[in-house]
């Protein structure tokens, strides 16, 4: 049974070593899916600032033209008032003339208000404007990153496949069964250490009696807490012991 957990660890850092390749790139991919995700809002926010901003500048080109029927009209009631000949004609049209006054004094202020509105708006767009580019190259340029990453570990996880499989044969079949139970039920190690008589694995202590069994390395242990295989190493249990020890 030694030789067989032997076979499992080893098998065991083949797998693992697979597993933090393909690791590494998922977490690359996410990143750039996340990434992604937020240049969508930001895509969504700068076209909902964009119609916004449309709607202003439609809205100040308005107020124009109201401003300048508001100063044609001032000027036409001036022309009137200067030819008018009668006192209640002219009192009538001067109040017309200071209306038309007010209301060129009004959209002015408007146009005014709009034109700050409108600049800023611009300042505000630009600069979302350039984030939205900037985060598309960097998305861009992390997915060709990821792509040729993904590619470049195939040779290497096919090598580690290659000698998983090769040591495999030498494993039993209800051994390597349970270990590959183990490795689809936990993620990280299936096989740990219970040398100093806890499981590494849940850093639970082991019982007297199943710590006992373990160290006669004659069948299969796992850790009653986590179910994974645990193994007992000789030299390892020494070495806790020495520094246990010395610590105290």
């Amino acid at each position: 049974m030694k030789k067989q957990l032997e076979m499992l660890i080893e098998l065991q850092k083949i797998d693992l070593a697979q597993e933090a390749l393909r690791l590494d790139v998922d977490k690359r991919r996410e990143k750039v899916e996340a990434d992604s995700d937020l240049l969508q809002e930001l895509e969504q926010t700068l076209d909902s600032q964009t119609a916004s901003l449309n709607e202003t500048k439609k809205l100040l080109e308005n107020k124009r033209i109201e401003l300048e029927e508001a100063k044609k009209g001032e000027e036409h009631a001036n022309v009137k008032l200067n030819a008018v000949t009668n006192s209640r004609d002219y009192a009538a049209l001067e109040r017309e003339v200071e209306n038309f006054k007010k209301m060129v004094t009004q959209v002015e202020g408007e146009i005014e208000q709009l034109q700050s509105a409108v600049a800023a708006g611009d300042e505000t767009n630009a600069k979302h404007r350039e984030e939205y580019e900037a985060l598309f190259a960097e998305i861009e340029k992390s997915r060709k990153e990821v792509d040729e990453a993904a590619a470049s570990i195939e040779d290497r996880v096919k090598a580690l496949q290659d000698q998983s499989n090769e040591i495999a044969k030498g494993i039993k079949p209800q051994v390597l069964a349970r270990y590959r139970f183990i490795r689809s039920k936990r993620p990280g190690a299936a096989v740990v250490s219970a040398s100093g008589g806890t499981c590494t694995g849940c850093h639970m202590k082991l019982q007297p009696q199943a710590f006992i069994v373990l160290q006669r390395q004659n069948s299969l242990e796992c850790c009653q807490n986590c179910q994974r295989i645990i193994y007992f190493d000789k030299d390892e249990a020494e070495a806790l012991h020495n520094n246990h020890s010395n610590k105290s």
